[in-house]
């Protein structure tokens, strides 16, 4: 009997070992649990003239006007996308998302407050009533510096005016949106200036009868000294017709998503692209990270617009850029040429014309290039650089 009793407990040993020393069987896919943190890609651009650059959207649109998603998730892709800037610029007179959030309110409300009737949501189609538009314009600036907090981007108050045939301006570093509307679009403007706002006219050609030139309006304005920038970008268009217009004109020079949907639908990734690309982003040089130095630096036309890997802005800003973000080196010398490294340390490309050869030095990488010995100025011509419609700049490297 305890000999059988040994034997049972021999077994269940051998096959408690047996188990253990079984492999754990792999987990199914489904059964992976999807990761969780979120990585922000980080755009590395080096000082410029000793200030650092900022990197900024000053144009995207929030489910408060007619965009698709929360302030908060504007602040979230910026963050996720590189940013340092935001500005939450919201339709004043086109809130299409806010009349669907008044009806479903309705039922809510008491009936003191029941005044559906006279809040007009979109006067860019119907005229305007005495009572303007019953919305607050601050709330999506308001949300959005709450999260913005906790990512350490800035958000700018800011709000888009537009009426049919007459165009759409930003405007930017406001105190107060609920105290700007008006019926006529020059008080409107007149209104945010006295807040010491600066005025951005959005997408010039965005009326079919406006094309490649501007309006008989906002001709106007700019002669009445209304306008301090251009976007000479929005989107995935870009008005090259205007560089010059922009630039020689002494405005600040915009490139700006105008996101309205999720901005991922409209750029994608960096990396889903042959040569990386960002959104469109304005490069902004400054002292400081607040508020009043990124304005007095857009008031100086010290930024850069980028969009699709091109840059626009000023000739010695550009010039300054390029200089800070490439360095030329010889690494050996033959009886006839020279061998040099071109190292590119910032995280944008560049497309070069060195005589009749053109190279691309790709972000945060090196080139080498074969160059006659003797010559040790060279003549670069940065092609994805613009000052003009046709100007790129020229920058003479010393080679010793």
């Amino acid at each position: 009997m305890k000999q059988f009793r040994f034997l049972n407990v021999l077994v269940l040993v051998v096959v408690e070992l047996s188990m253990t020393a079984q492999p754990r069987p792999v987990s199914h896919p489904l059964e992976q649990p999807f990761e969780t943190e979120q990585t922000r890609t980080e755009i590395i651009i080096p000082q410029v003239n000793g200030m650092n650059v900022y990197k900024a959207d000053l144009h995207v649109h929030t489910i408060f006007s007619d965009g698709g998603v929360t302030p908060d998730m504007r602040v979230l892709e910026a963050w996720y996308d590189g940013l340092d800037v935001i500005a939450i610029t919201d339709h004043m007179e086109y809130r299409s998302v806010e009349k669907d959030m008044l009806r479903y309110m309705d039922r809510y409300a008491r009936d003191e407050f029941r005044k559906n009737e006279a809040v007009n949501t979109n006067i860019t189609r119907h005229a305007p009533d005495e009572h303007g538009i019953l919305v607050d314009f601050n709330v999506a600036y308001d949300l959005a510096t709450r999260k913005a907090a906790d990512y350490g981007i800035m958000v700018i108050r800011g709000v888009e005016i537009t009426r049919k045939e007459k165009g759409d301006y930003n405007v930017l570093f406001t105190t107060d949106n609920n105290a700007i509307y008006d019926p006529d679009i020059e008080q409107a403007l007149r209104n945010a200036r006295s807040q010491g706002a600066f005025i951005v006219h959005n997408h010039p050609d965005y009326d079919e009868n406006t094309q490649n030139h501007l309006s008989v309006f906002a001709d106007g304005l700019y002669e009445k000294g209304f306008i301090d920038g251009v976007e000479v970008a929005n989107g995935r268009r870009t008005w090259w017709h205007l560089f010059t217009h922009a630039v020689s004109g002494g405005y600040t020079p915009f490139a700006n998503s105008d996101a309205h949907d999720y901005i991922y639908w409209k750029y994608g990734r960096p990396g889903e692209y042959e040569i990386p690309r960002y959104r469109n982003m304005n490069l902004i040089i400054a002292e400081d990270f607040n508020e009043n130095s990124i304005h007095e630096a857009l008031k100086a036309g010290n930024t850069i617009a980028y969009s699709n890997n091109n840059l626009i802005g000023k000739r010695e800003l550009l010039q300054a850029l390029f200089e800070s973000s490439v360095d030329f080196k010889i690494q050996s010398a033959s009886a006839d040429k020279y061998h040099v490294s071109v190292i590119n340390s910032s995280s944008l490309p560049y497309f070069l014309q060195i005589g009749t050869k053109t190279y691309i030095i790709n972000a945060m990488g090196s080139q080498q290039l074969t160059l006659p010995v003797g010559e040790y100025v060279v003549t670069v011509s940065v092609q994805n650089m613009w000052y003009g419609n046709d100007e790129h700049p020229s920058i003479s490297v010393d080679l010793k």
